[in-house]
């Protein structure tokens, strides 16, 4: 089996996953944040799919330990260079989602078996990464754009277009963005706000997961 095989199975095996779940849990927490033990608990409340941003102190360390969880599908966050989705790869992540997109992080992802999800914020940025190939496309920052209207907008000229809608996503409007074709969606800032306690973590996350699943039942195409 080539090395170009095995990472193509990689990548289909962490989209199916992915999409089978429908929801990134963007982790970015400060310095002395029980950064494992917060991502177990959004785990418990029903978020398995983990984005631990590498601007988090300690992420790759995380990355490594949650990797062996097979119940946990952990990746990195802000992959901006090679180098970034070389360690992502290193530490045993599965995917590396950015907030901008690089043809060359997403062709270096690729190669490592690494599930891309660059970022865009234009309809020019979303054809560019998906002709990329780039099996999803993140849109960010989503509410700061328009929301759930600004990506019904653009879905309509790139209806095959699999796209992430991120940031400023709630358990309340949830169900807004997947009505308007979300394949998935990134959630953080509920889960963890200023001052969180891994109660607060594993209610939110309970929270999100229950919206999205209620949500994925009434939009499915």
């Amino acid at each position: 089996m080539s090395l170009a095989t095995t990472a193509n199975e990689k990548i289909e095996r962490a989209v199916r996953d992915v999409l089978a779940d429908g929801v990134f849990l963007c982790v970015r927490l400060g310095t002395g944040a029980p950064l494992v033990e917060a991502c177990r608990a959004a785990v418990r409340g029903g978020l398995s799919v983990l984005e631990i941003t590498l601007t988090t102190p300690g992420a790759l360390d995380a990355i490594a330990q949650l990797a062996h969880d097979e119940n946990i599908v952990v990746g990195g966050g802000t992959v901006l260079t090679l180098d970034d989705a070389r360690a992502v790869a290193d530490a045993g992540g599965r995917f590396a989602l950015s907030p901008v997109f690089d043809a060359g992080v997403v062709k270096e992802a690729h190669r490592l078996g690494l599930l891309a999800v660059p970022g865009t914020s234009t309809p020019t940025e979303i054809l560019a990464a998906h002709t990329s190939g780039a099996r999803m496309v993140k849109v960010f920052p989503a509410a700061a754009l328009g929301g759930a209207a600004y990506l019904r907008a653009v879905r309509g000229p790139l209806p095959h277009v699999p796209l992430v809608p991120t940031n400023g996503i709630t358990s309340e409007t949830v169900a807004e963005y997947f009505a308007a074709g979300a394949v998935a969606v990134g959630v953080g800032g509920e889960v963890f706000p200023d001052g969180f306690t891994l109660a607060h973590v594993e209610q939110s996350a309970r929270r999100i997961r229950t919206a999205v699943d209620r949500a994925r039942r009434t939009h499915s195409p």
